[in-house]
């Protein structure tokens, strides 16, 4: 699959990287978003709705073997390996009773294993928000503010980052980046550190 133009998560301007622009960082800590493709392949689709609401499971080894040539984007697979962690994005507690599994977290568990990564589950839901597809674009920032916090202290997470200077969120779809924008503001800010989203689609 070729690599699709990645561009600013708020503005949508075409940016090298996938980097957040300068006029745009007032409203996001994001460093920059990669991805697959958009949402419109129906492929990409087809296999993330199997995913998360038909449960075939396997199809996470498929999403992440896409990821992770873009991951390269942010930093090549060596560096990554030494300086990066993978958070998954967390699911509300009784939706991941629900659905019995975090296809976010098992995409990010195939690319921490198979490049080498460490894996860290450390943030949590906090709020159970309404699904961000059924809502305008205008109202997707409010539904998911105050929608995430730490699952470890702030101390841990500063020992964390000064180990690991680069932060990878993982999740399957992304359209606005209200979702990985409101995870992301909830990590204490450490200089230097880069906070990126890495999805399967966008919308």
């Amino acid at each position: 699959m070729p690599p699709h133009i990645l561009t600013c998560i708020i503005c949508k301007e075409e940016r090298f990287r996938g980097t957040t622009c300068i006029a745009c960082r007032e409203e996001t800590v994001l460093t920059g978003v990669v991805s697959v493709g958009t949402y419109s392949n129906q492929a990409l689709q087809r296999g993330i709705e199997w995913l998360k609401f038909k449960g075939i499971r396997p199809l996470a080894e498929i999403m992440a073997a896409l990821l992770i040539p873009r991951i390269t984007t942010i930093a090549p697979i060596q560096e990554l390996s030494e300086h990066a962690v993978l958070v998954p994005l967390p699911l509300h507690s009784w939706r991941q009773r629900t659905r019995g599994f975090n296809q976010s977290e098992d995409i990010a568990n195939v690319i921490g294993r198979i490049c080498n990564i460490q894996v860290a589950p450390i943030l949590q839901r906090t709020v159970s928000t309404s699904s961000q597809a059924n809502l305008p674009h205008t109202l997707r920032s409010e539904n998911m503010k105050d929608a995430f916090s730490l699952a470890i202290s702030e101390e841990a997470y500063k020992t964390l980052v000064q180990q690991k200077s680069i932060v990878i969120i993982i999740d399957d779809v992304t359209t606005t980046g209200s979702t990985l924008s409101s995870a992301a503001s909830v990590l204490p800010s450490i200089p230097n550190a880069q906070i990126w989203g890495a999805v399967v689609a966008r919308g």
